[in-house]
């Protein structure tokens, strides 16, 4: 039979027993069914809810663990959840308990992998268990399925009522029988500013018929006007370069529409400025920041976010944000450059100058303002995320083929020696960058951690 949806909370333990019992009045007149707290639950306040009309959830903090922790862990687990499981036998309203939370439950290997723990507590204990991941509940028996899902926010904004209730009439209209939490700072602050929110709830706890007033929308999406400002800078420095460097815009040219001619100069050294081919590595630098955000924000929910720093801490740079991915993809860039560059430079016998290898590799990166300023429009526009990641991957194969690139022009003038500094180069180059494609795909524990972060 078809059932409406429920009402929950996520509320912290609270510590004032008097307040706490104040507000359980206030959830349980709006229609409230489900709390679920954090475990541990003191017990105060579990002697508190037992006399309530609630059904309570417990949730663990066991975040973010790959199928390799769950294999490698199953005994230590088993016992930590067989203690919390013995620590709230007694309180007959506690109905479930979260053992996991954005973990690798999505697996192919997680149903072997964790049965054996299930199978125990299920025996031991007369509870049900379930996880949490990508905002929704699901029973562990059951995995498939989600019996609850939550409404994220957890501070209130009049924009707030416009999207909760295109979520929460589907479900009403669907009949779907979810559990639908939401955070209980937000629903304090909702019922107190915005009345009408109240007596919605109040309606629906009483006839199961859904309405609320609908203030004015005022929907504002995650500004990134950062980038587009950056992104114009970049445009701005290059037409400051063309003004001030005379010979960089011939360079463009004859780079792409004469490259034969373009690396004869080089090579002959009638090409001598080096200020321009480093304006352009560093200002590729800086692209390549941008591309890291991108693809990292495009592709990485916060949730992903949170489980990729608490297994990579130290990549956090300047935070557990998306902004040290781009901090990242800058300082990666200056570091794979430097060694490109020491890379083309030291086997070459026909190069007298420093100043040579930089100018052959870094007229490829004049190619970054159309594939980055084509990714950056995709991004701030809302385009789908294949667009993105192809764009993604034009710019790394660029990036990629530049070192080929100029060592296939560097190589041009060694007569004899040709062969040996390609072999030195694209052949060493080609080698060690396969070997580092398989040594990734080896390392399952980096691999799952990835795949956790890209999959909540």
């Amino acid at each position: 039979m078809a059932q409406q949806p429920s009402l929950g909370i996520l509320w912290d333990n609270p510590v004032d027993t008097s307040e706490a019992k104040a507000k359980l009045d206030i959830y349980a007149a709006h229609g409230i069914d489900y709390i679920q707290l954090n475990h541990p639950v003191n017990t105060e306040t579990l002697s508190l809810l037992r006399d309530t009309p609630f059904t309570i959830l417990v949730q663990l903090d066991k975040p973010f663990l790959t199928i390799s922790e769950i294999q490698q862990k199953q005994t230590n687990l088993l016992q930590q959840f067989g203690e919390t499981a013995d620590y709230y036998r007694s309180y007959l309203n506690v109905a479930a308990i979260g053992l996991l939370k954005n973990s690798q439950t999505f697996h192919p290997d997680f149903a072997d992998s964790f049965s054996p723990i299930l199978d125990s507590l299920s025996i031991r204990s007369n509870k049900e268990f379930y996880f949490y991941a990508n905002e929704n509940w699901y029973y562990l028996n059951a995995p498939t399925k989600p019996f609850a899902t939550l409404y994220s926010d957890s501070a209130f904004h009049f924009s707030d009522i416009v999207s909760f209730n295109t979520i929460f009439s589907k479900e009403v209209n669907q009949n779907s029988g979810l559990v639908f939490f939401v955070n209980s700072k937000w629903l304090d602050e909702a019922l107190v500013s915005y009345p009408e929110f109240s007596e919605s709830l109040l309606l629906y706890s009483e006839n199961n018929q859904w309405q609320v007033p609908l203030p004015e929308s005022d929907e504002s999406g995650e500004s990134q006007s950062w980038m587009i400002l950056l992104l114009v800078l970049l445009w701005v420095t290059l037409a400051i370069l063309f003004k001030t460097l005379p010979y960089l815009r011939p360079m463009l040219l004859r780079y792409f529409l004469a490259h034969r001619f373009f690396v004869d100069d080089i090579l002959h050294y009638r090409e001598r400025a080096i200020t321009g081919g480093i304006s352009l590595m560093a200002m590729h630098a800086v692209f390549s920041g941008i591309v890291f955000y991108i693809l990292a924000n495009s592709s990485i929910s916060d949730a992903g976010l949170d489980a990729f720093y608490h297994h990579m801490p130290s990549l956090a740079i300047v935070g557990a944000n998306y902004a040290s991915f781009f901090v990242f993809g800058v300082l990666l860039t200056l570091v794979v450059q430097s060694i490109a560059l020491l890379w083309l430079y030291l086997p070459a016998k026909n190069l007298e100058h420093f100043s040579q290898a930089v100018n052959l590799y870094a007229g490829t990166f004049f190619l970054d303002f159309l594939t980055a300023t084509i990714l950056v429009t995709l991004f701030v526009t809302g385009f789908g995320l294949t667009y993105i990641l192809t764009f993604g991957a034009l710019f790394v194969l660029i990036w990629f083929g530049a070192f080929n690139i100029s060592a296939f022009d560097i190589s041009r003038g060694m007569g004899q020696g040709t062969a040996i500094y390609l072999l030195l180069t694209i052949g060493l180059h080609t080698i060690l960058s396969v070997g580092l494609l398989i040594l990734f795909f080896v390392n399952q524990p980096l691999v799952q951690i990835l795949e956790l972060a890209i999959n909540l």
